[in-house]
């Protein structure tokens, strides 16, 4: 019926005046019917007639019909339209009407109907259906007749019925079981009645049996799965019309054929015929229907109520009809939401923004002391207008530096925005200082005496303790990263007997430190052969600049992981005592190790914590202060529940990161695993250059009891330039000026760049000599570090010609000149080596003086990596003091800066 055929209509005049090929689109089977009728040509013949048109009738109703122009005078376009409204007009008289034909094929009826000469009788053999083509008025009669035998036909001939439940009905329709039946049963008819859940076969008897035992075979091996653990809102959410075609449309699309049932009250029912479309459909079935719920973190004490709610939840509801449930649990203080997981997110945000319009949040902020106090100093009006501003409640607490906000949850945010740019106004900075423990006390005091004088505010941060509480600052520190980007003395690494490297992290760390390191490791195996299991080997660190040492630890590379691992364990055990007695040899403070991948993650915490409580018990002067585990982010949270579960007597923590002038604890806080520990230098350090004991420390260079300093000077001997140099001025007074201005003195300077003036007659200078080298005509050189480093030597050399036993440097090249550290701490240490070698007799002991920790750090740092270029192990001595850093807030940099002086002298006037 949907085949369509043309009637081309052609006219007696030129290709240029008509357009050839003109078709209308007609039903096959109404042209058919007129082919098929005289009578029905005739009445269209005299139709077009009217219009001077002849019709050329094809011999089938797929050709075209051919009608031609008889008059040439005609208007070709008006004689077109004409033309295809008079057929179109005629077609639409004809009717079609089709009926199913179940019982006999459509010859057998044909004979038995008195079919009047205006209708034509089709069969459709696909659909099994009969086409009734012709007048309307007649169409109605002849389809009756059929329906009429078709009956008393079904009566006459063998007929079967077999009831279904709606599950076999669904299965058995789209599993194609009419065509099996077709294929296997030439002789019988399949249809469904689904009005009344059945299924038809009409045939003889022997065919009929055979169908019937097709249906029952697969009906048989239907299967069925009852879900009786989902929750109720679930179960009725899918119980609605629109809930379940989505779940539907989920498993048609994963061409899993399976029937769901929610006509239950208390279980869903799957039916499938395998079981793989069960698991697939019930899987779908979970996942397809989530459940969640938005947690009601503040009071519902606002302008909108609970009762208020249920409206816009509903309205919600209504926009996703049938395919989500939303309502509160009063007993968690939640608002449960149950969607399709393609509405839920959506709906989730929906709720959430409803939520937070009607709830009132208190959040607390925690600041840093010497901000906070500086805001509530200086700022308090502003504090007022931004509370009023926002209509937030506001109250402080200054023991604990906190404000506790209250309010609407767009209105907390929007104030603590503006405290935040406000904070951002004040101007801070960072000083550095150290002192010996003694000062403690004195030194609280200082703090508080000049926030009184200055108008800013000061923090004492990181502040160390004394030497007698050393055991208390050992700390574990857990982290998520890469081991070989952590910065600590030794990194401990796992390899099997041939030196491969069985970990990840370990592989990226010999990665890292380059083939320095499997060099080492190779002629380690070339000279000594294959080391024990659990054995340690000691390699250097190659390029990494954050470790001095790499540890090897010799693993079997095979693991059961099981509970029963004593031995593995015991083996471990003796690993790390291996590895502990390293590091207190070379005097190593620091260890970084990650997981033996072999082992069970428990069982190596467990041994871990157990070594160190025992070792440290026995070792309680040891010089190693801090163990860093790093590894993956979900091995390092096992591990640090692992360490706080063995209630090891450290500090156990998670190593976090906080703002510099704010740390704000939300809601629901959480830690920043991704940062990398520091270890920070103490005060002092000491190290061994052959014969020489070199010493860097923060402090004042006039206050050391050594026999010569050095003073960083010009040709002129003009002192008054230079931090150090201003204060050997002015604690020389009178006398070292007479000194410098003898002719004899200035002669030197010129010719050597070095001179010697004595300080018998000063009493605040400690020594006995200073030394003063023209620094500023060096800086001017085009090879400063290697004249540096001459300079250096020369004044070396002129103390051991004076029989000196002691001198001391400042930083020289930096301050007024602007040096790099990395490049004093190079030829310092290059010009030491260099008087070292040559073995002196007299001058053994040399010290290196800064103002400021962060200089000495810098300084040591570049010492460090020098020794590390040379292939030399880097084992400094520290020397324990109080340390710290002073943070200090202002409203602008030239306070800050100018607050930096009366601190300095404060410490100064301590040290006296």
């Amino acid at each position: 019926m949907d085949k369509l055929s043309s009637i081309r209509v052609s006219g007696g005049f030129s290709c240029s005046l008509l357009t050839r090929g003109l078709s209308l689109r007609i039903d096959s089977l109404k042209l058919e019917f007129i082919l098929s009728a005289t009578k029905v040509q005739q009445d269209l013949e005299r139709d077009l007639a009217a219009f001077y048109a002849t019709v050329e009738w094809p011999k089938s109703s797929s050709d075209a019909l051919v009608v031609q122009c008889s008059d040439s005078n005609r208007d070709v376009m008006n004689w077109q339209k004409d033309v295809e409204g008079c057929i179109e007009q005629f077609v639409e008289q004809i009717g079609v009407r089709s009926t199913p034909l179940t019982s006999k094929k459509c010859s057998h009826i044909i004979q038995q109907l008195a079919s009047p000469q205006k209708i034509l009788i089709k069969e459709d053999a696909d659909s099994q259906s009969v086409h009734v083509v012709g007048v309307p008025e007649f169409i109605d009669k002849i389809i009756l007749q059929i329906e009429l035998i078709e009956t008393e036909n079904f009566k006459k001939e063998n007929k079967m019925e077999i009831k279904l439940s709606d599950s076999e009905i669904f299965l058995l329709m789209n599993s194609g079981i009419k065509t099996r039946i077709a294929n296997s049963v030439h002789s019988v008819t399949c249809s469904f009645d689904l009005s009344q859940k059945r299924i038809l076969l009409l045939g003889n008897e022997e065919a009929l049996r055979c169908a019937s035992i097709i249906i029952a075979n697969e009906r048989y091996i239907i299967k069925e799965r009852l879900i009786g653990d989902i929750s109720p809102i679930k179960s009725y959410l899918l119980r609605l019309k629109n809930a379940k075609r989505h779940v539907c449309t989920k498993i048609a699309a994963s061409r899993a054929l399976c029937y769901l049932d929610t006509s239950h009250s208390d279980v869903i029912k799957l039916f499938a015929f395998t079981e793989k479309d069960l698991n697939k459909s019930e899987t779908l079935l979970r996942t397809t229907i989530v459940e969640e719920k938005v947690d009601i973190e503040g009071d519902l004490t606002g302008s909108i109520t609970p009762a208020e709610y249920t409206p816009m939840f509903k309205q919600i509801e209504c926009r996703f009809s049938e395919l989500a449930k939303i309502d509160f649990v009063p007993v968690e203080l939640a608002v449960r939401i149950v969607a399709t997981i393609d509405h839920i997110h959506t709906i989730k945000k929906e709720v959430e923004a409803i939520l937070l319009r009607g709830q009132v949040f208190e959040v607390t902020d925690f600041y840093r002391p010497c901000v906070f106090r500086y805001l509530f100093k200086n700022r308090t009006e502003e504090f007022k207008t931004l509370s009023t501003k926002h209509n937030v409640v506001v109250s402080t607490n200054m023991k604990i530096s906190a404000i506790k906000v209250r309010g609407k949850f767009e209105a907390i945010n929007c104030f603590r925005q503006d405290v935040e740019r406000m904070i951002l106004t004040i101007k801070s900075k960072r000083h550095t200082f150290s002192l010996p423990s003694e000062y403690r006390e004195k030194f609280l005091d200082m703090c508080l005496n000049l926030e009184t004088q200055l108008n800013c505010t000061v923090d004492v941060l990181n502040l160390s303790e004394g030497p007698e509480d050393k055991i208390k600052h050992r700390k574990i520190i857990v982290m998520a990263g890469m081991l070989s980007k952590v910065e600590c003395d030794v990194l401990l690494v796992y390899s099997d007997k041939k030196y491969n490297h069985i970990t990840h992290q370990s592989k990226m760390v010999v990665k890292t430190g380059g083939k320095a390191i499997t060099k080492e490791c190779k002629e380690y195996l070339k000279e000594r052969g294959e080391p024990d299991e659990w054995s340690v080997t000691a390699t250097g660190a190659g390029k990494l600049k954050n470790c001095l040492a790499v540890y090897h630890v010799i693993s079997p590379n095979t693991g059961s992981g099981s509970s029963e691992e004593a031995s593995p364990m015991v083996s471990l055990k003796t690993a790390y005592s291996r590895c502990f007695s390293m590091l207190e040899e070379q005097k190593f403070r620091s260890l970084a190790l990650s997981c033996n991948r072999t082992l069970t993650n428990s069982h190596q915490v467990q041994t871990l914590a157990n070594f160190l409580r025992e070792y440290f018990a026995f070792n309680t002067n040891s010089g190693i202060n801090t163990v860093v585990f790093c590894d993956e982010r979900e091995i390092a949270s096992s591990f640090l529940n692992e360490f706080r579960a063995s209630k090891i007597p450290w500090t156990c923590r998670m190593e976090g990161q906080l703002k510099h002038n704010t740390a704000s604890y939300s809601i629901k806080p959480g830690l920043d695993w991704n940062t990398t520990p520091i270890c920070h230098v103490s005060s002092s350090f000491t190290f061994d250059v052959g014969p020489l004991k070199v010493r860097g420390l923060v402090g004042d260079i006039t206050n050391l009891t050594v026999d010569a300093i050095v003073n960083s000077s010009n040709k002129c001997l003009d002192l008054r330039k230079g931090a150090v140099s201003q204060n050997i001025l002015i604690k020389g007074g009178s006398s070292l000026e007479k000194q410098l201005n003898t002719a004899e003195n200035r002669r030197d300077m010129l010719k050597y760049g070095l001179t010697v003036t004595t300080s018998e007659e000063m009493s605040q200078i400690r020594c006995r000599f200073i030394y003063h080298v023209d620094a500023a005509s060096i800086a001017k050189t085009s090879h400063v570090t290697a004249t540096w480093r001459k300079m250096v030597v020369k004044c070396l050399m002129k103390a051991e010609e004076m029989r000196l036993s002691s001198l001391a440097f400042p930083a020289l090249g930096t301050g007024s000149l602007h040096g790099n550290l990395r490049t004093t701490a190079q030829f310092m240490l290059e010009a030491l080596e260099e008087f070292g070698s040559k073995r002196p007799l007299h001058l053994t002991h040399i010290s290196i003086a800064v103002l400021e920790q962060h200089v000495l750090e810098a300084l040591h740092n570049g010492m460090r990596e020098r020794y590390i270029e040379n292939m030399r192990l880097w084992n400094p001595e520290y020397e324990e003091k109080m340390s710290g850093d002073l943070l200090i807030c202002g409203e602008s940099s030239d306070i800050l800066e100018e607050a930096i002086q009366p601190i300095n002298r404060a410490l100064c006037v301590l040290f006296t």
